[in-house]
C-alpha cells in the first residue's frame, strides 16, 4: 500500500481493512502481498481460516524479560533505521521534502490486537472475518515522515550525536546505502475500522509517537550499534 510518492508529496488516498474489494486492488508487486495472497488462498480452499494482521510503523521500546535480558530485539524498523541514518551522516534526514504520509501504532497496541484477534477466533471464530474479510489493520493516527525526523534531529543533538538539530535531505545515494532505497518517501495510509469493530482499543496516539522518539534515540546511542551493512 505504498507510492512513489518520494517524500514530494501526501495522497488522498486511503485504504480500510474493512473494504475487501478494495485490499483485493492491490497489485501483486506490493510488498507481502505474494504471502497474502497465499494465505487468502489457503483459507478460500478451505485448509485453515485465516487472518492477517497488518501492522503501520510500530514504535516504542518492547519491554520484557528477554530485552532485559540482551536476547531479544526491543527496536522495530523504520524510526530506528531513520535514527541510525541521522547517526551516521551526523544529522537528520528526510526523503525528499518528508510530507507523505504513514500510519502508526505503539507496540504494546499491535500487540493487544493480536490477542483480541486470537481470543475471539478461538473462542467465536463465527463470528470474526477470515480470509479476504480477514485483514485487520493496526493503526492508530498518521504522521509526516518530516516530523519524525525533525524529533530525531533534536534527539541527536541531545545525545551528542549532531550539533545541528535541522533536517536535509538524504542523497540518492545516502537513501540507497541506509534503506535499499525511497520508501521511506512513499505515502502509506490506513484505517483500522475492521480491527475496532471486533473490539481492539488502541490507546497511544501520534503525539506519543513523537514523544517515543529521543527514549529510543538514546537506547539506540547507548546501544552502540547504529552501524549498516552494506546494500546492493
Amino acid at each position: 500500500m505504498t507510492d512513489k510518492a518520494d517524500g514530494m508529496h501526501a495522497t488522498d488516498v486511503i485504504y480500510f481493512d474493512s473494504n475487501a474489494e478494495q485490499i483485493e486492488s492491490l497489485p501483486d508487486s506490493q510488498a507481502h502481498r505474494n504471502v497474502d495472497l497465499e494465505i487468502v488462498a489457503a483459507d478460500k480452499e478451505g485448509y485453515a481460516r485465516t487472518y492477517i494482521i497488518l501492522p503501520s510503523t510500530i514504535y516504542g521500546l518492547a519491554k520484557g524479560p528477554l530485552f532485559s535480558a540482551g536476547l531479544a530485539n526491543p527496536h522495530s524498523v523504520q524510526i530506528p533505521q531513520l535514527i541510525k541514518a541521522g547517526i551516521q551522516r551526523g544529522q537528520a534526514g528526510v526523503v525528499g521534502k518528508g510530507i507523505n504520509l504513514w500510519p502508526n501504532v505503539w507496540i504494546d497496541d499491535v500487540a493487544d490486537l493480536f490477542i483480541v484477534v486470537f481470543d475471539k477466533a478461538r473462542k467465536s471464530p463465527e463470528s470474526l472475518g477470515h480470509g479476504r474479510e480477514g485483514f485487520y489493520f493496526g493503526e492508530n493516527g498518521e504522521h509526516q515522515l518530516l516530523h519524525i525526523s525533525e524529533a530525531i534531529g533534536r534527539a541527536l543533538v541531545k545525545t551528542g550525536k549532531a550539533s545541528d538539530p535541522s533536517v536535509t535531505p538524504f542523497t540518492d545515494e545516502e537513501c540507497k546505502k541506509f534503506f535499499g532505497g525511497k520508501y521511506l518517501g512513499s505515502n502509506s495510509r490506513a484505517r483500522a475500522e475492521r480491527s475496532r469493530s471486533i473490539g481492539w482499543n488502541p490507546t497511544r496516539t501520534t503525539e506519543d509517537l513523537l514523544a517515543s522518539i529521543e527514549p529510543e534515540t538514546e537506547a539506540i546511542v547507548a546501544s552502540g550499534k547504529y552501524s549498516f551493512a552494506p546494500r546492493d
